[in-house]
């Protein structure tokens, strides 16, 4: 079985508390229980699709997890611009478990991240380069089973790494990356999280304060180090 649902913050103008959810920890706490998420469109498909296959030839339970502020986002920098828009790349398209998305190869920072963290890492970047720092940008799209490995090859000659996580940081995803990337070898010192707070959505012109935002992770992103 395949269950679609619609979550996540950043939807302004409904919603609430019961729409724009951020709390997955629910759904990562079942055992067996298959977690995806899309960032983009053209991984909304191939997630889906796998989603699919794996209900259908592997009889399991697939949470797909839809971002609705991205559902109509088109643009990344400027109104019209169009970055955020993905040809359709077909129906053998398929993203298996694990498989992670990569955005650039800089070494001085690693951003891992999902969802709508992926599109505002995206926004944040020209900002984060242009004071100096060379940036790649990690996709997750899987919150379950995540391979750690993969996410420590990825990470593997940068710097730093900085985890943006929409979700609550009680109970959300970047507390396993930290756990894991600690227990591959990497310096905790050199891992810094930027995570929503434990705090209901709130409506209004507050619909965003309590989660991660261009800004904040532009100045995370550049927050170099003393040593």
């Amino acid at each position: 079985m395949v269950v679609r649902i619609a979550g996540l913050g950043y939807q302004k103008g409904f919603g609430g508390h019961f729409h724009n959810d951020n709390s997955i920890a629910v759904m990562r706490d079942i055992p067996g229980l298959l977690v995806c998420c899309p960032s983009n469109g053209a991984d909304a498909v191939g997630l889906l699709q796998e989603a699919i296959r794996l209900a259908d030839e592997e009889q399991r339970v697939v949470i797909y997890l839809e971002p609705i502020a991205l559902y109509h986002t088109r643009d990344l920098h400027q109104p019209d611009d169009g970055k955020w828009m993905h040809a359709d790349p077909g129906p053998l398209h398929r993203l298996p478990v694990g498989r992670l998305g990569l955005w650039g190869d800089g070494k001085d920072l690693a951003i891992v991240t999902y969802a709508n963290g992926m599109f505002l890492s995206r926004q944040a970047l020209p900002e984060i380069e242009k004071a100096g720092v060379k940036t790649r940008l990690i996709d997750l799209r899987w919150l379950t089973s995540i391979d750690h490995d993969a996410v420590h090859q990825a990470v593997r000659g940068c710097k730093r790494v900085l985890i943006v996580d929409e979700c609550r940081r009680s109970g959300s995803v970047s507390e396993e990356l930290v756990t894991a990337l600690v227990e591959r070898g990497w310096p905790s010192d050199r891992i810094a999280r930027l995570t929503a707070e434990d705090s209901f959505i709130p409506l209004g012109v507050a619909s965003t304060v309590t989660m991660p935002s261009k800004e904040q992770i532009v100045a995370a992103a550049t927050d170099r180090p003393k040593n």
